[in-house]
């Protein structure tokens, strides 16, 4: 059978020379196709990264919002050693006079003496009480040691909250049974004829008085006698008092400022990084000139730069030592800012949580531009669709390219068949006219 293949006929790379006009065929169109999604790929990275500066600014604006991080409220102790204190929902500002009295203690028993943890019991039953719920440990005839027993104890899956632990003393080996909760409340109960305990430390109540008046615990947390304030004790010490305060968190209060400003001079460092042209090396960002971009840095200049009238005796942000620079961005005035709080705290929470405040127009602002509406979502949907459309152009390209390989197959096929039927008939002249010079 015969075999043919493109180009043996001819001698020509039939492949080779297909190969390289399709490519020349394809490249200006797949560079083009190349830069602009190359071009659109960059667009939808520098919108996320301008999306991600304004929610971190939304969030930084929704905790200086009524109920935030100005409304804050702090506990104070003079005396830390014998109690700290902190605050919850509920708290209100003011002062109080605390006296530790006693500490709540947790109720210890502890069994007589034996020879070691290995002596044995002997089999029986051992009901544990702690408060008003109760549980048995049974020891059989084997396994039946204080140390089993210890075991037994703290493994049971019935257990109420009493650890044992083995206690080794001069005199022997005692099983000494703690609750895990302080409070008269947890006292220790054990009724076996196995062994007796006697009371090592007596479960007491913590004993404080605040402002003159009793006030009695279960544990050395006290979070229900002041709304709002847990109080740890540390230490007691009857006769000292010491003072408890509760009044603006200062700190919190700077931090979350601090925090708002950060967020928005992000998303004006990030608005410059990604709309920058620069003319010396002519070179521009993915969003240079953008108009949507543009907008949006002009609304939120236009808020931090214009009065908010709120009530409160501030005004604008350079009262309380927040400046606009010429480069758009804001500037703390540390020294101004801390006196403005000091002065007049309500007037600075009003600056920003009040009805007309800044926290709560940029919150809000910056919501309508991240929302489902807004224009960030309709700037990515844009750019998503451009994407699809350049893919879909490539996929053409494809398709274009395939049918033209075809075409120039079939050309190169047809030229390369008539060149080996050309050189055929030349071979046989040559060879008629070879014969007819031997006959002359």
């Amino acid at each position: 059978m015969a075999l043919s293949s493109a180009g043996i006929g001819s001698g020509l790379d039939v492949a080779g020379i297909v190969a390289k006009l399709v490519a020349a065929e394809r490249a200006p169109s797949a560079q083009r196709l190349q830069t602009q999604e190359s071009k659109v790929t960059s667009q939808i990275s520098a919108m996320g990264t301008f999306r991600s500066a304004l929610s971190s600014l939304q969030t930084a604006a929704e905790a200086l919002k009524v109920g935030g991080d100005l409304s804050k409220l702090a506990a104070t102790s003079s005396k830390p050693e014998l109690f700290t204190a902190s605050t919850a929902q509920g708290a209100n500002p003011g002062s109080f006079n605390i006296e530790v009295v006693s500490l709540a203690q947790a109720h210890k028993v502890a069994s007589g003496a034996f020879a070691s943890g290995s002596s044995a019991l002997g089999a029986g039953d051992v009901e544990i009480a702690v408060g008003d719920k109760s549980f048995t440990v049974s020891l059989g005839s084997s396994k039946n040691t204080l140390a089993d027993l210890r075991d037994a104890i703290n493994k049971s899956g019935d257990n109420p909250g009493v650890t044992a632990t083995l206690i080794n003393e001069s005199g022997g080996t005692r099983l000494m049974l703690t609750s895990s909760q302080a409070g008269t409340e947890s006292q220790i109960t054990v009724n076996s004829s196995l062994l007796s305990f006697s009371e090592n430390q007596a479960a007491s109540d913590a004993h404080v008085r605040i402002d003159g008046f009793d006030v009695f615990s279960q544990s050395n947390t006290i979070d229900k006698a002041i709304d709002g304030v847990s109080i740890n004790l540390l230490k007691a010490e009857a006769g000292t008092t010491a003072t408890l305060n509760v009044d603006a968190d200062k700190k919190a209060m700077t931090t979350a400022i601090e925090g708002f400003v950060k967020a928005y001079n992000s998303v004006v460092s990030t608005m410059d990084s990604i709309t920058r042209y620069d003319a010396g090396s002519n070179t521009a960002q993915p969003l240079a000139g953008d108009a949507m971009v543009r907008g949006i840095g002009q609304t939120l200049q236009s808020i931090v730069g214009n009065v908010a009238d709120s009530g409160g005796a501030f005004k604008m942000l350079s009262q309380i030592g927040i400046d606009l620079q010429t480069n758009g961005q804001l500037k703390i005035d540390n020294d101004k800012l801390s006196q403005a709080l000091s002065d007049d705290r309500a007037s600075v929470e009003k600056l920003f949580a009040g009805n007309d405040g800044y926290a709560l127009r940029l919150a809000d602002t910056v919501a309508d531009m991240l929302g489902s509406q807004g224009q960030i979502k309709a700037k990515d949907d844009a750019l998503q669709s451009q994407k699809t459309s350049i893919s879909r152009d490539q996929e053409r390209l494809d398709e274009r390219m395939s049918r033209v390989e075809a075409r120039y197959q079939a050309q190169f096929s047809a030229l390369d068949t008539l060149m080996a039927q050309m050189t055929s008939t030349s071979n046989f002249l040559s060879q008629q006219l070879a014969g007819l010079a031997q006959m002359m």
